[in-house]
Order: C-alpha cells, then sequence, then structure tokens
C-alpha cells in the first residue's frame, strides 16, 4: 500500500516537472518575441520623429494620418503603422 502511494507520488512529481520543463523554453520564446516587438516600435517610432516635420505636416490635407513602416529585427520583419493626429500649437 504505502510502495503504491509512493509510486503515485513519483508519477505526479515527473508528471510536475514535465509540465514545467516544457512551458519554460515557450515563456522564454514568447518573452524574446515581445522585446523583438518593442524594439520595432522604437525604430519605427525614431523614423517617425525624423520623417515627419513641419513642412511635411503642411502638406497632409487631413489632420489624421497613418504611416507604415517595416522593420527588421533580428531576422524577424515587423509591420509597425503610426497613427497621428495633427494638431495646430496655440501661439503663446
Amino acid at each position: 500500500m504505502v510502495y503504491t502511494e509512493i509510486l503515485y507520488a513519483m508519477l505526479v512529481l515527473m508528471l510536475l516537472l514535465t509540465i514545467i520543463a516544457t512551458t519554460i523554453p515557450a515563456q522564454r520564446e514568447t518573452l524574446n518575441e515581445s522585446i523583438r516587438q518593442e524594439k520595432a516600435q522604437i525604430i519605427a517610432e525614431n523614423m517617425f520623429w525624423e520623417t515627419v516635420d513641419a513642412t511635411y505636416l503642411q502638406n497632409l490635407p487631413d489632420n489624421k494620418f497613418i504611416l507604415t513602416y517595416y522593420i527588421d529585427v533580428d531576422g524577424h520583419r515587423y509591420k509597425v503603422d503610426i497613427k497621428a493626429i495633427k494638431f495646430d500649437r496655440p501661439e503663446k
């Protein structure tokens, strides 16, 4: 009776260890993917601020505009859409 309980406890422990061992690489890959996406967004935002200036904004017909950038980060390609609203700053 004691041996069967120990055997069942060992099986449950092995099952838990297997589940934990298989989820750690998946969590690591998910974390790496989110870091790559954040890098792509930061790069696209920097490109946005390099692209958009006063003359660019004056040539826009609408107040809302979207710019799309394709960014390569660590061998992965990401599409980043930046949606913005043009507004006029009040004179001081």
